[in-house]
């Protein structure tokens, strides 16, 4: 590992944060062009792609990427977790809203925690108990106007809560598979034949031709997709080269608090392309205590165990 370089790491991280907070934004206004289905088989693909250009720069031939037998059900259960992620995440984006969807992942990064406890061995200190505990709260905060109909009426609202909290679950188990695979993988390397493969799953029932006929303003937010995909992941895998793993996750837990910001802009400067978010003041309050709580776990590791 080199020495680390916080600065850069910082602003890495800060690029993390950023293409994740405008992904949910920018991609939304896309739904009425082209199916889910197809949006993320050109998120994948593209993401992949221009990762795959990324490494040739970075690396040439100087790859690590060691495929064998005892790896290959970790790898498959990585491209098949990750492919549903994108796509659950995806229709309960539709049936929600863009900080909906941000607040709801943010329990992926939980769940991976808990995982690593059971599965790991690792440690689970009173500080992240206390974040998860803050975490919870927030999420009680967000959902504070709709928490008595939430799964009263099973409504298109609730549905995509319902996917999104599979979306997390699915993203936890990826992650574990991804810990696994990291020994005979580089991260970059990883990521790149995960999103390629990936994206090979969702190709026979895509419609690619649908790019073909889009507006420049669609086909741009598009294409976004992909670029957005591929700058996010490189820069969240170099963060952690440069920086501090529990650093950069505290950094990308704003996530939530950026898509809100970013949605507000886009009702300032383009109210046609999405409608109003649907939240009061406490939900506002709620993103901001769920990212408290997720800082805090993140930064919590290596304290005294439970």
């Amino acid at each position: 590992m080199n020495q680390y370089n916080w600065k850069l790491g910082v602003v890495l991280s800060l690029t993390t944060a950023l293409m994740w907070g405008l992904l949910p934004v920018s991609i939304a206004p896309v739904f009425g062009s082209v199916d889910p289905i197809t949006i993320t088989y050109y998120r994948l693909a593209g993401g992949g792609s221009i990762l795959l250009i990324w490494i040739y720069f970075q690396k040439g031939m100087n790859v690590k990427a060691n495929f064998t037998w005892e790896n290959l059900p970790y790898l498959v259960l990585a491209v098949i977790m990750i492919a549903a992620n994108y796509y659950l995440w995806l229709i309960g984006l539709k049936y929600t809203s863009p900080s909906t969807a941000q607040v709801m992942i943010q329990i992926a990064p939980m769940l991976l925690l808990i995982g690593s406890v059971w599965l790991f061995k690792e440690l689970f200190s009173r500080k992240q108990f206390l974040g998860l505990i803050i975490f919870v709260t927030g999420l009680l905060l967000f959902f504070n106007n709709k928490l008595a109909t939430l799964f009263d009426d099973l409504n298109s609202y609730s549905t995509g809560i319902l996917l999104l909290l599979f979306a997390a679950i699915t993203w936890a188990i990826y992650g574990l598979a991804q810990k696994r695979l990291l020994r005979d993988f580089g991260a970059l390397e990883l990521i790149f034949v995960i999103l390629m493969l990936a994206s090979m799953l969702f190709l026979p029932f895509s419609q690619p031709h649908q790019a073909f006929v889009l507006d420049s303003v669609t086909l741009g937010l598009l294409i976004f997709g992909g670029i957005n995909t591929a700058v996010a992941y490189g820069c969240f895998t170099a963060a952690m080269h440069y920086w501090e793993t529990p650093r950069v996750s505290a950094v990308i837990a704003v996530v939530p608090v950026l898509t809100l910001f970013f949605g507000y802009l886009q009702q300032l400067l383009w109210p046609n392309l999405l409608p109003p978010e649907p939240i009061n003041n406490l939900s506002i309050i709620g993103a901001l205590v769920v990212v408290v709580g997720s800082s805090i776990t993140a930064l919590s590791r290596n304290q005294k165990a439970l």
